[in-house]
């Protein structure tokens, strides 16, 4: 195996599970990787299992791409469980994640979501690992997510006290949110209630 490689790029082969059992058997040797790109595989749950339980010895791997694959909830869960701690930035751009059940969003620094079709609730988890203490997030895509203006309002209410996102991307394309959606973000981004939260909100 190539033990001293430190990226990977393995995009549009249309990955099956027998080839993800592959990879996962080899990546135990490959403990220097730092990057792995697996976009536009048609990857499901199962094969995000398989490749989650080859990457949790990689204890150097920083970011893992998986746009544009078939990936749900589900895999998304067992991403967040069972990659190593090194893991900073996930893209799942482009897949089928909805964030219909609780799952904590707490442990990466940059998370890419655009392109999902978040349920009703998505925003909801967002806002709560947002509004934790313990969250580490400071890049977060949701550009295409179908947020809403009742969405918006609830991510603004788990960013009023967040001190660690620095960068936050909706666009207003496939997002439906509309000036009152964005309204709800204007108390986060400048405090006008003294003059000293006006200084220290810009």
């Amino acid at each position: 195996a190539c033990t001293g490689m430190r990226s990977l790029q393995l995009n549009y082969l249309n990955l099956r599970s027998n080839s993800c059992a592959a990879l996962r058997d080899v990546f135990p040797q490959m403990a220097t990787i730092r990057e792995l790109v697996l976009t536009g595989n048609s990857l499901d749950d199962d094969c995000t299992r398989l490749l989650a339980q080859g990457l949790s010895d990689c204890k150097k791997i920083q970011s893992l791409n998986l746009c544009d694959n078939r990936i749900s909830d589900d895999g998304l869960d067992v991403l967040i469980q069972g990659l190593p701690e090194s893991v900073e930035a996930l893209d799942l751009g482009g897949n089928e994640v909805t964030l219909a059940q609780q799952i904590p969003l707490l442990r990466l620094k940059v998370l890419d979501l655009w392109g999902n079709i978040l349920s009703l609730d998505g925003p909801r988890v967002i806002a709560a690992s947002l509004a934790n203490p313990e969250c580490r997030l400071e890049e977060l895509n949701l550009n295409r997510c179908n947020i809403g203006d009742e969405g918006a309002a609830i991510l603004a209410s788990g960013l009023r006290n967040n001190q660690r996102l620095t960068k936050l991307a909706i666009l207003a394309t496939r997002n439906a949110i509309t000036e009152t959606g964005w309204n709800e973000f204007l108390p986060i981004l400048c405090d006008a209630t003294s003059i000293n939260a006006t200084h220290g909100s810009n």
